[in-house]
């Protein structure tokens, strides 16, 4: 599988699932996919995306909480799966984009390439449903059920490393523009106040 195809294919059961991507590949990918305005593109905080989407799942417990991780991030911040598996957040699917190298910096080889398993450390950590999937055919095929499923669900993606890959250009606006296109669309989706009259 290669990211942008995976990226169209979940695009296609997100439903209404608010959606953070963690910088690099899998923010630029599924803006690339979407240009979804509702879903917060991590910038700046590399390993963080899992512990903003675990905050956001238990604010907003009736809401469905998609997480596209990359490798890179999730070896940053391993941690966040002992979190996740403590609060059994049942409306958080952690998905992992696992290519096993860097690809925004050269497609340097990812610590453990080749010998680690993200979807056994996740049940390790007490988050009992988790998947790895390698195929399109097989992603779509389960996608239906892994929405269904309370959470939280650990699906680790693996696809293919493209030595000949061009990033694809991310979202044009990163920051304070951000922080205020997501509260702003959080607003108008969920009906809740994000900001107060001086914007903040």
């Amino acid at each position: 599988m290669k990211a942008a195809e995976v990226m169209k294919v979940l695009a296609q059961h997100r439903g209404d699932a608010v959606v953070v991507c963690a910088l690099g590949m899998a923010a630029n990918e599924w803006w690339s996919a979407t240009k979804s305005e509702d879903s917060f593109y991590m910038h700046g905080a590399m390993g963080f995306a899992a512990s903003f989407a675990l905050g956001l799942a238990l604010a907003v417990p009736k809401t469905p909480v998609w997480l596209l991780n990359s490798d890179g991030s999730l070896s940053m911040n391993t941690g966040c799966l002992i979190t996740e598996g403590g609060q059994q957040p049942k409306n958080l699917k952690h998905f992992v984009i696992d290519n096993q190298c860097y690809q925004t910096v050269e497609n340097m080889p990812m610590v453990g390439q080749g010998v680690v398993d993200y979807a056994m450390m996740a049940e390790g950590a007490g988050i009992k449903q988790t998947a790895t999937i390698a195929t399109l055919e097989d992603l779509a095929a389960k996608l239906p059920g892994i929405n269904a499923a309370e959470g939280p669900y650990f699906i680790r993606l693996r696809i293919e490393a493209e030595p000949n890959y061009q990033r694809v250009p991310p979202a044009p606006y990163e920051g304070p523009e951000m922080k205020y296109r997501f509260g702003r669309a959080m607003e108008k989706k969920l009906g809740v106040k994000v900001f107060g009259p001086r914007g903040y």
